[in-house]
């Protein structure tokens, strides 16, 4: 058994991020990061490369406060654009080691089980060897960090006749490793691809890019494509950066956001959402916004490279052929299905009995006593929340078609186990559970606030753990109907007001621009909670001056 002071589980930004903070803060602490792959990156390790990937932000806003990107010559990346997948696993590479956490990171280890001890946390692994041979391993720390992300499970394929498809077939999880030779196979002429998310804009783009024929599957049963928009949009005669647009203080002042109120602009808030007159300004806001799908996808269809089918695949078989529900069939050389991700955690959890069971992670066998908690939490926690943004209570009339079988994340600030936060142990974290255009904002925040968290020098009333908790948990189910934030929490125009709340706890000042032009009208990127863990240091020498 090896012993730490913290286990971070998962290299990828946050995990790095967190690791990196920790050393900063407190150099002295014992720290080891888990990571089951061979890299660091997370979902930008080297094993998830894939022909075209990039990030979806550009250049400049997807990078550290104090580690830049943008200008390095290493790296190559023009301002103005977005950043190769192989670039982006490079620099985050760099960082780990610029930042002294990469030799703490033992690789091919992949954690099984995590069970709540009398002086912290068991955890059980398995370590794949240089021989494929596998090895248990036994750590235990004092405080665990869970950093192994919401999209790392693709679900299977479940289309009918699966077995007797003989041709390639794989999920999106096989996109950097079987992709390439179906690309560059000149006997392979036709590939379908099912599915429309951005993974799937991104495996069309690939297959069409090397000269296939492809059959692009949006299922009539799904929720159909993505809206997909380019990097600059027009906003009145100006062309903004959509990045920055949803980073704005004043546009995210027409965004229903349960915590806004920590902006301190909370009188702005309610009268836009509070009044008649302001209701009527936000639904007019919100009808000029719009979203273009991108130009190159575009003439893959115009040239009939890419042909559109919104329909469902009835089942599959031999010689790839392939039928669908509107009774019309072909043959397919490929098959790749974008199938989403398992929002079932491949890591099980134990508590002794005495431990409240609460971790706020996804659950499909609650006690009765947690399910009617949650039950009347949750019943008021909606009334709460469309008693202050009352259009709410009118969402499409189309639903979701997907469901998860487990129950959502609850988690106390969108971070900590609510069960044990009330006891008073502050002992886990889970962080990056989120899905955001703005990560590397939500990354520093939350590792600082992770940090003071698990130290205890961050202020916590026990008695609202658990309706805080509830009121960020059905928030995203009302305000993103139509996305995954029933079962996680899903930031658009909230991620700054989120980083504010964060802030307002550490003690820290929210209002971080130069001028109030530019706090008001300039979008806020991660450059601007630079130095934040430094600030947190002087503000808790301060209270340790004043007694």
């Amino acid at each position: 058994m090896e012993h730490a002071d913290v286990v971070v589980v998962g290299a990828g930004i946050s995990g790095l991020c967190t690791a990196k903070t920790y050393k900063e803060l407190a150099p002295e602490t014992n720290i080891l990061i888990l990571e089951e792959r061979a890299t660091v990156g997370g979902v930008w390790c080297e094993a998830n490369l894939y022909e075209g990937i990039k990030t979806n932000n550009l250049v400049g806003l997807y990078e550290f406060s104090d580690f830049p990107l943008l200008g390095v010559s290493k790296y190559g990346v023009p301002e103005g654009s977005h950043i190769p997948g192989r670039v982006m696993y490079q620099y985050l590479t760099d960082y780990a080691k610029h930042f002294d956490v990469y030799d703490s990171t033992k690789f091919h280890t992949e954690v099984k089980e995590v069970e709540k001890v009398d002086n912290g946390w068991k955890i059980t692994a398995t370590k794949t060897n240089v021989d494929g041979s596998i090895t248990e391993k036994v750590y235990e720390c004092k405080k665990l960090v869970m950093c192994n992300g919401l999209a790392s499970t693709p679900r299977p394929i479940s289309i009918p006749g699966k077995g007797d498809f003989d041709r390639p077939i794989f999920n999106h999880g096989g996109l950097a490793r079987e992709a390439p030779a179906v690309a560059k196979d000149p006997s392979v002429k036709h590939v379908t691809v099912v599915g429309a998310s951005k993974i799937g804009y991104d495996a069309v783009h690939l297959f069409a890019s090397n000269g296939k024929q492809v059959e692009w599957v949006v299922r009539e049963s799904g929720g159909g494509a993505v809206w997909m928009s380019p990097p600059w949009i027009p906003l009145g005669p100006w062309m903004v950066m959509l990045e920055h647009v949803v980073t704005t203080r004043f546009f995210t002042w027409f965004s229903p956001c349960v915590w806004g109120h920590y902006d301190g602009f909370n009188w702005i808030r309610r009268l836009l959402h509070g009044t008649a007159v302001g209701r009527w300004l936000v639904h007019h806001f919100w009808e000029k916004q719009r979203a273009d799908v991108i130009e190159d996808i575009h003439d893959y269809i115009r040239s009939g490279q890419i042909t559109l089918r919104r329909t469902d695949i009835d089942r599959i078989g031999k010689e790839g052929s392939v039928e669908f529900t509107d009774g019309s069939r072909m043959q397919t050389d490929a098959l790749i299905a974008i199938t989403g991700w398992q929002l079932v955690p491949k890591i099980k959890y134990k508590t002794s009995d005495d431990i409240d069971g609460d971790l706020g992670v996804p659950s499909s066998s609650q006690s009765v006593e947690q399910e009617n908690l949650w039950k009347d939490l949750n019943s008021r926690a909606d009334q709460e929340i469309l008693n202050q943004f009352p259009y709410l209570r009118n969402p499409p009339a189309a639903r979701p078609p997907f469901t998860q079988s487990v129950t959502a994340f609850r988690l106390y600030r969108g971070i900590a186990p609510p069960g044990l936060t009330a006891r008073g142990e502050h002992s886990l974290v889970f962080l990056q559970m989120v899905h955001c255009t703005a990560n590397l904002i939500v990354a520093e925040t939350q590792a600082l606030w992770s940090f003071a968290y698990l130290n205890y020098k961050l202020p916590v009333d026990p008695s609202n753990v658990f309706w805080d908790t509830a009121l960020t948990s059905r928030y995203g189910k009302h305000r993103y109907p139509w996305g995954f934030s029933a079962w996680w929490p899903e930031f658009v125009y909230d991620a700054v007001p989120y980083a504010d709340m964060l802030l307002s706890d550490l003690g820290l000042r929210r209002w971080r621009k130069k001028s109030w032009r530019k706090e008001l009208f300039e979008g806020y990127t991660v450059h601007d909670y630079k130095g934040i863990n430094h600030e947190w240091v002087d503000v808790q020498q301060k209270k340790v001056t004043a007694g």
